[in-house]
C-alpha cells in the first residue's frame, strides 16, 4: 500500500535532533578521561579509552561524566548487521540517525573466524583487541584493511579544531593501516582537538537519542516542547487502541476505513479500530478528540500504513528482547514446522528453545517464537538456507546451537540431504531430534491399519458431520438431548481432528456419552422425507453393527491410555529423560494389556454388549465366516468374544506397541551418550 503524498511518518511525532553547534563546546583542556565507563550490562556501548585525563564542559552534558554514554543494547535493532556494515565503502552523508546510533554503539569487527590480511614486508596485521579493549572508538573496514575513528568519521566538518584550520588526516576521511605505528598513532589522534569535539558531539547525539538530554533547540524552544507533548498525548490513544485490537485478536480494518474519522456513527461500518476510537472520544478522551478535529487530512495517523508500522514496531521490540535473552544463554535448539496460513501461503514457523536464567532467580526453560518465514521452495536445500539466513539476521551465534527439532518428513529429517543434515554439516553439535508429539501422532494414526478401527472412525466422522452441517438434523439432536440427557454439559458433538489423532479422544468420549441420543436422532431423521434421510438411515444401520460397537470402545480405551503421554510431550518444560520414562510406562501398560488380553478384552466386550442390549436389544454377533473369504479377517474362533479379540483388539494393541517401540527407541540411544556423564539422570 503506497503512502499518501504529503503524509509524514509516525516518527515525526518525536523530536529529531538538529546538528550540534561546535561553538558550544567550551573549556576543553588537556585532561582526557581514561577508560570512560559505559553501562556495564550492555555489550554494545560506546567508550573513549586510553589517554590523559581532561575536564571540559558543554551545555547539556553531565560535567562529572562528560563523554560517558549509556549502553545501547535497547537501541540496536537485532536485525542490524554490524558484520555486514563496512565503514570504508559507506557514504556517511547517506546514513540515517538509527544507523548512526548503531555505528557508535556497536564494535565494528568482522566475525570471529575472519582472517585479517598480513603485510608481506613486516608480517603485521590488524589486532582486534585494539577495538575490543584499548580503542573502542575505532571501526575496522574489511574492504580496505584499515581503521577509522567512528566519532570523527561521523561528525567531522571542515574548519573544526584549534583556530578552525585543522584538516582531517588518516582515521577520518582516509583509513589508517600502518600497523607498526598503530597504537602510537591512535594515542596521538586522541589528542587532536577535532577528535575531542567529535567525541562530545557523539556523546550528545547518543544522549539525545535516548531521551536523556534535549537538544539545544528543544532547550530554548518551550513551545516546541509543548507541541511534542501534545502530539504524543494525541497519538497515545491511537497506539493503545491498536494494542488492544492486537491483544484481543480483533481485525482493525473495515469496509470503509479511509478518510477522516467521523465522530458520529457512520452508515457503513468502518472497522473495529475506528469504532473503538469513537468510543474513547465518547468516554471523554479530550486529547484524541482535539487531534481528530484539528489534524490535517494527511496527518491523522489512523491509516492502515500507520497501523502496520505500530504493529511492526511491537514485533521488533518483542524480537529484540527475545534475542537478547537467547544471546545470554549458553546454548539453544531450533524448532521448526511448516504450516499454511489462511491465504494459502506456505510458511515455516521458527522457535528457539533455551534456558533463561534471570537475575537471582531459578532457571526457566523457554520456547520463544521468532517469526514466520514464507516458503516458495520446499526443498531441503532451500529450507536449510532459509533457516540459517533467518538466524544470521537475528545475530544468533549458531555455534551455540545444540539441537534441531522438526517433523519426520524426508525433506526435514533425511539423513543424506535433509534440512537437519545440511545444518549439521556447518554446525555438528546441532543434533536432530524427531518431534516426540509428532512421533506419537504417527503411532496412533497407524492404528488405522486395522480395518475395523478405520471403518469405525469413518462412521463417527460422518455422524458428527451430519449433525453439525445440517440445521434440521442438529435441531432434532438437541431436542433429543434435552429430553433424555438434560443434565449433560456437552450439547454438541466434536469433529474428529484430521491431523492430530490424540485429539480424537475427546470426540469419542462425547460420542459415547450421547450415543443413545445419537441413535434416537438418526432413527427420527430416517423417518422424515429430507434429502439427508437416506444418509441417516445408512449411519443408523452402521452404528448398530457389532464390529462398530466393539471398535469404538477399543478406540476409547487405547486413546485414553496415550492421552497423558501426549499432554506431557507438549509441555515445554518436559525433557528427554522424562519423555523416555513416560513412554516406557505406557509401553509397559500396553504390554500388560497384551499379556492379559483375555481378561482386558472381556471388560471391553461387556461395555459394547451393554450398548447393544440397551439400544438395539440384541447380542453382539461375529460376522458370518466363509471358507474362501480373503478381503477381511476370517479366523476360526469358538465365540463372538474371541472373534473380536483376535480380529480387532490384539492387532490394535500390537500396532501401538510396535510403533511406540520403533519410533521412540532412538531417544534411548541418545540418552546412552550421557550415561557416563550423568548416570543418575540417564537411566
Amino acid at each position: 500500500m503506497k503512502r499518501r503524498q504529503g503524509q509524514p511518518m509516525i516518527t515525526s511525532f518525536f523530536k529529531k535532533p538538529k546538528a550540534y553547534n561546535l561553538d558550544d563546546a567550551a573549556n576543553v583542556d588537556k585532561n582526557f578521561p581514561n577508560n570512560s565507563e559505559c553501562n556495564e550490562q550492555s555489550n554494545l556501548s560506546f567508550k573513549v579509552n586510553s589517554g590523559p585525563k581532561m575536564n571540559f564542559r558543554v551545555e547539556g552534558i553531565d560535567e562529572e561524566n562528560p563523554v560517558t554514554t549509556t549502553g545501547f543494547q535497547e537501541i540496536v535493532h537485532p536485525v542490524w548487521q554490524a558484520n555486514r556494515f563496512d565503514i570504508g565503502n559507506t557514504n556517511r552523508n547517506s546514513l540515517d540517525d538509527t544507523t548512526k546510533k548503531n555505528v557508535l554503539s556497536t564494535k565494528l569487527l568482522p566475525k570471529e573466524k575472519y582472517k585479517f590480511p598480513t603485510e608481506k614486508s613486516h608480517n603485521r596485521n590488524f589486532q582486534p583487541k585494539w577495538i575490543t579493549n584499548d580503542f573502542t572508538w575505532l571501526a575496522y573496514s574489511a574492504s580496505e584493511d584499515s581503521v577509522y575513528c567512528k566519532p570523527c568519521w561521523l561528525f567531522f566538518h571542515e574548519g573544526v579544531g584549534k583556530g578552525g584550520y585543522q584538516n582531517p588526516g588518516k582515521l577520518v576521511s582516509v583509513g589508517f593501516r600502518d600497523w607498526k605505528k598503530a597504537k602510537e598513532s591512535f594515542k596521538k589522534h586522541m589528542e587532536k582537538e577535532y577528535h575531542k569535539v567529535c567525541v562530545l558531539q557523539a556523546t550528545s547525539f547518543l544522549k539525545i537519542s535516548t531521551g536523556k538530554q534535549l537538544d539545544i533547540a528543544s532547550q530554548l524552544d518551550s513551545q516546541r516542547t509543548k507541541e511534542i507533548a501534545e502530539n504524543r498525548a494525541a497519538i497515545e490513544p491511537i497506539i493503545r487502541t491498536i494494542f488492544f485490537c492486537a491483544e484481543q485478536e480483533l481485525p482493525l480494518r473495515g469496509d470503509h476505513d479511509s478518510g477522516a474519522l467521523s465522530l458520529t456513527r457512520p452508515e457503513k461500518k468502518d472497522g473495529k479500530f475506528r469504532a473503538l476510537l469513537r468510543f474513547r472520544i465518547e468516554s471523554g478522551d479530550k486529547n484524541l478528540e482535539k487531534h481528530v478535529l484539528n489534524s490535517s487530512k494527511n496527518a491523522t495517523y489512523m491509516s492502515p500504513i500507520i497501523q502496520n508500522e505500530v504493529i511492526q514496531t511491537c514485533s521488533d521490540i518483542v524480537t529484540e528482547k527475545v534475542i537478547d535473552r537467547i544471546s545470554n544463554a549458553e546454548c539453544f535448539s531450533l524448532l521448526g514446522d511448516e504450516t499454511m496460513d489462511v491465504s494459502g501461503t506456505e510458511q515455516l514457523s521458527l522457535c528457539i528453545r533455551y534456558v533463561d536464567i534471570p537475575d537471582l532467580q531459578a532457571p526457566v526453560l523457554r520456547e520463544d517464537f521468532v517469526g514466520f518465514i514464507p516458503i516458495n521452495d520446499q526443498s531441503s536445500e532451500n529450507l536449510a538456507n532459509v533457516i540459517l539466513q533467518r538466524c544470521d539476521e537475528l545475530n544468533l551465534d549458531m555455534t551455540k546451537c545444540v539441537g534441531q527439532g522438526y517433523d519426520g518428513a524426508a525433506n526435514m529429517a533425511g539423513h543424506l540431504s535433509g534440512v537437519q543434515t545440511r545444518i549439521r554439516e556447518n554446525y555438528p553439535k546441532a543434533r536432530y531430534i524427531h518431534c516426540a508429539s509428532h512421533r506419537l501422532n504417527l503411532t496412533l494414526s497407524n492404528v488405522m491399519s486395522v480395518p475395523a478401527i478405520r471403518n469405525c472412525l469413518r462412521v463417527v466422522s460422518q455422524v458428527v458431520n451430519l449433525f453439525r452441517n445440517h440445521s434440521n438434523a442438529n435441531k432434532i439432536f438437541q431436542e433429543t438431548i434435552q429430553e433424555h440427557a438434560p443434565d449433560s454439559k456437552k450439547k454438541r458433538l466434536l469433529r474428529l481432528c484430521d491431523t492430530r489423532f490424540i485429539e480424537r479422544h475427546d470426540s469419542i468420549i462425547v460420542f459415547l456419552e450421547h450415543f443413545e441420543c445419537i441413535v434416537m436422532a438418526l432413527e427420527e431423521i430416517t423417518q422424515r422425507t429430507w434429502t439427508i434421510s437416506s444418509t441417516a438411515s445408512t449411519l443408523h444401520s452402521a452404528s448398530q453393527k457389532s464390529e462398530f460397537l466393539v471398535s469404538i470402545v477399543i478406540c476409547e480405551k487405547s486413546f485414553s491410555l496415550n492421552l497423558p503421554l501426549s499432554i506431557f510431550l507438549q509441555n515445554k518444560s518436559s525433557y528427554l529423560v522424562s519423555a523416555v520414562k513416560y513412554t516406557n510406562e505406557v509401553l509397559s501398560s500396553l504390554r500388560q494389556m497384551r499379556e492379559t488380553a483375555n481378561d482386558t478384552f472381556t471388560e471391553i466386550f461387556q461395555v459394547a454388549s451393554k450398548f447393544s442390549a440397551n439400544l438395539f436389544d440384541y447380542e453382539l454377533q461375529a460376522p458370518r465366516v466363509t471358507s474362501r473369504q480373503k478381503s477381511s479377517a476370517n479366523p476360526q474362533t469358538t465365540s463372538n468374544e474371541e472373534y473380536f479379540r483376535v480380529t480387532t483388539f490384539i492387532p490394535c494393541i500390537d500396532t501401538l506397541i510396535q510403533n511406540l517401540t520403533d519410533r521412540f527407541i532412538k531417544n534411548e540411544d541418545i540418552l546412552s551418550s550421557f550415561q557416563l556423564l550423568l548416570p543418575g539422570y540417564a537411566c
